[in-house]
């Protein structure tokens, strides 16, 4: 039987760290610094006012937050909720395992419930009290699936956070598009998320 593929988000389905920086860019300057996503939340206007005044910017943190997630809605019905949809018609429910924030979930349970996609379980760092690579967040995903954690092949970006998923007994699946962190696995690997890079790595876990 194969297994069921469960997805990161952030740099593994949109390229986050690039368009929120760019989007600041547009907002204030092409020579604004650059910004710590993991630290100040986009989806919280009031979170980027704080690093715009850290850093002595006059600039509007609603703006900032409003062209992002418009830009990430039309990138997600365009880009990525189509082969989403192929996935999980293919091999049921997929599952979505993500260090983020309520905000967050609640911005992209939208999208997929707008768009009709088809997943079961939605697990957030925020939510459960723990980041990757501790295993508790892969663990709390299993729990709310009630299935064994070797029915699933988890896709991500960050190796050296995501590849925590085999510590429950998931397999993992390096997708390398938009930002690696400057790590790297010898494992199994895809370019981007798509179909038919997903059947190919699917296959591949699920008959070694």
């Amino acid at each position: 039987m194969s297994k069921i593929p469960v997805f990161d988000i952030g740099d593994t389905l949109v390229p986050s760290h690039s368009k929120i920086n760019e989007v600041i860019r547009e907002v204030v300057g092409e020579e604004t610094p650059k910004i710590d996503i993991n630290k100040y939340n986009v989806y919280v206007p009031e979170q980027i006012n704080q690093w715009f005044d850290e850093q002595g910017i006059e600039a509007d943190g609603e703006e900032v937050t409003e062209k992002y997630l418009e830009w990430k809605s039309n990138y997600l019905k365009q880009n990525m909720i189509p082969d989403l949809k192929k996935i999980n018609q293919h091999y049921g429910p997929i599952g979505f395992i993500s260090d983020n924030s309520k905000p967050a979930k609640k911005f992209y349970k939208e999208n997929f419930d707008n768009a009709g996609l088809n997943y079961e379980g939605f697990t957030v760092s925020a939510e459960v009290g723990a980041e990757k690579p501790d295993p508790k967040i892969f663990e709390a995903f299993v729990q709310e699936r009630k299935e064994d954690a070797e029915d699933f092949v988890y896709f991500g970006n960050y190796v050296d956070r995501d590849k925590a998923a085999e510590k429950v007994g998931m397999d993992f699946v390096w997708v390398k598009s938009f930002h690696t962190f400057g790590s790297e696995t010898e494992g199994v690997q895809i370019n981007k998320v798509s179909f038919e890079s997903v059947e190919k790595a699917v296959n591949k876990v699920s008959n070694r």
